[in-house]
């Protein structure tokens, strides 16, 4: 381990060095050019097109000071800054499974400015053009001093709508927030935001609500009039690098591994939870070190301790043996912070930030949940046509037990699951059009524990595919921006096998692998064991971008979701809404 630690430092000292020199010639091969500041500062000449954008190359080097803070998470702004940075010919290596990506690692096209080139500010020679490039361009609030930045912008969604598959029934989403972002010097930056919102959601959602006490991915909620909900969320980080090599956060957040629409390894599914972030960046290397806590809400919550604690570490190492490959290997462990015994809190053994966690359970004698996974994605093609195509999958392996497998077929122990894909940016040469298909398949069991406490769960929703397990997927994404419209359909079918009154065939993640039938002898286990349920959604968006950098949409969407299950289980919906929203943050309804 100690060696280790050297190899790091000596390797991390020398890409400074190399990164240094680098800057310093960008630098002097393109002065004056900035890419980090904000469009407002432009509006008042007339508006210009760099000659990088114009020629149609890449663009120059970044200023030393880029946008602050992180890359928003929701997949509209994800899309847009990923679709320059995954080709071939990109000059800058960004591991792209680790999200949300960073600015500072996007060299510039994190910056508004440049991941929308088709807008551009008017020349503001008048009041109006003024006003609509503060409007359609700038923060609310900015301060900008030498050593200090300071971004202001309102959280907002106000849409109205109703269910058409339960006669028209009103429904409606009220938000109302705000984001704080900031860089305080060159290595010190932070963001924070709040939400508070009132909603009256369709059926399958209420009744979701009612039985997990949580609104997905938005946290815990009390009623508000006679069906609605009330809830609030809040999220923030301060983020510290004090070398191009290192990068330390931490906060109250979400994070997501991987290249897919959904991730079997970490995903923003569920809740905002407290972290810990290290992230180091060596040749064609990166890793990331992840100490989070989470919450049980199935526990029984008092009044000085609240709910029981659960914790978590998570280790991911990304590694880019040529231009147009990228392999992470992925570890993770969670135990929970205390029984009816003792309290254990946050293990110190867990905190080695290069380790292999099995091990150390095992010499500790810890029932942990430990588990592995591979994250994997090729860019195998080159030139204009094929050079956005990206091929992706992942594995998550939570147990494999080689030797009782040799005793019979498909051992209960057998724990894995499995993503494949792929995604095109700019088919056919088009700008700004995506396509997605992707397929995952989870077998019965897995993310679940001996110790329900300790699956891979957190506010009552699973870390990782909304569906928990025993389960398949085929989801389908095509999507357009053409200037500030934006389009985008998508279609899910999945099936999972559901439990009966009694019974327990994998789906669950909240109970314990003791209630398998026939433990510890169990074989046989198949997926999709137990009561075949089927979900079909369908979902259409249409909008208009108003502001790029606060991301303020107005957009008409439609929601169809139908289940059936064998059991004779129907339901069925068709949400219909129209409103003005903030597209930072990604939500799940479809499942």
């Amino acid at each position: 381990m100690w060696l280790c630690g050297c190899v790091l430092l000596a390797l991390g000292q020398q890409a400074a060095q190399a990164q240094s020199s680098v800057d310093t010639v960008s630098q002097a091969a393109a002065p004056g050019v900035v890419i980090g500041d904000s469009i407002v500062k432009g509006v008042v000449g007339v508006a210009h097109v760099p000659d990088w954008q114009r020629l149609g190359s890449l663009p120059p080097p970044p200023p030393p000071t880029p946008e602050p803070g992180n890359v928003p998470l929701h997949r509209d702004a994800s899309r847009t800054y990923e679709q320059h940075i995954q080709g071939r010919d990109y000059p800058v290596l960004v591991h792209t499974a680790i999200r949300p990506f960073r600015n500072v690692d996007m060299r510039g096209w994190g910056d508004p400015d440049y991941a929308y080139p088709d807008l551009r500010p008017l020349a503001g020679r008048n009041f109006i053009e003024r006003a609509w490039n503060y409007a359609a361009y700038g923060h609310v609030l900015s301060l900008e001093r030498e050593n200090l930045r300071l971004y202001i912008d309102p959280l907002v969604e106000f849409s109205v709508g109703g269910d058409l598959a339960a006669d028209g029934e009103e429904l409606y989403t009220n938000t109302r927030g705000l984001l704080v972002r900031g860089q305080i010097g060159r290595t010190v930056s932070f963001e924070t935001s709040f939400r508070e919102n009132q909603a009256k959601l369709p059926g399958y959602l209420t009744d979701f609500v009612r039985e997990f006490r949580v609104v997905p991915g938005q946290g815990r909620t009390r009623r508000f009039k006679e069906r609605g909900v009330d809830y609030a969320n809040a999220m923030g980080s301060i983020s510290w690098s004090p070398t191009a090599i290192f990068n330390l956060q931490f906060g109250h957040g979400q994070h997501f591994i991987g290249e897919g629409y959904r991730s079997l390894l970490l995903s923003d599914n569920a809740y905002p939870a407290p972290f810990l972030q290290l992230r180091t960046k060596v040749w064609r290397l990166e890793y990331m070190n992840l100490f989070t806590q989470y919450t049980d809400l199935t526990g029984t919550s008092n009044f000085i301790t609240g709910f029981p604690r659960k914790y978590a570490s998570f280790h991911y190492l990304s590694y880019a043996p040529t231009d147009w490959a990228q392999i992470g290997l992925f570890e993770a462990i969670v135990w929970q912070g205390s029984d009816s015994g003792y309290v254990r809190g946050f293990d110190v053994n867990y905190l080695n930030p290069v380790i292999f966690y099995r091990p150390v359970e095992f010499g500790l004698g810890s029932p942990d949940n430990a588990a592995l996974g591979l994250n994997a994605k090729l860019t195998p093609f080159k030139g204009a046509a094929l050079n956005g195509i990206v091929f992706y999958g992942q594995v998550f392996l939570d147990d494999l037990d080689i030797a009782r497998s040799r005793e019979g077929e498909n051992f209960y122990r057998n724990k894995w699951a499995w993503q494949a894909g792929l995604k095109w940016f700019k088919p056919g040469g088009i700008e700004n059009l995506f396509f997605r298909a992707e397929y995952n398949r989870i077998r019965p069991y897995v993310y679940a524990h001996k110790v329900a406490r300790q699956s891979f769960t957190h506010y009552n929703q699973p870390l990782a595919h909304p569906l928990g397990a025993n389960a398949d997927e085929l989801v389908l994404i095509l999507a357009h921006r053409y200037k500030r419209l934006y389009g985008e359909a998508k279609l899910t079918w999945a099936r999972y096998g559901d439990d009966t009154l009694g019974s327990h065939y994998g789906s669950d993640l909240f109970v314990s692998d003791f209630e398998i039938p026939n433990f510890p002898e169990a074989y046989g286990v198949q997926t999709l064991q137990g009561v075949d349920t089927r979900v079909i959604g369908a979902s259409g968006r249409v909008g208009y971008l108003i502001n790029p950098v606060a991301r303020w949409t107005l957009e008409l969407a439609v929601d169809y979701r139908q289940l059936d299950n064998a059991a004779g289980k129907t339901e069925r919906s068709v949400w219909l809404q129209f409103g003005m929203r903030s597209n930072l943050f990604n939500r799940y309804y479809d499942f």
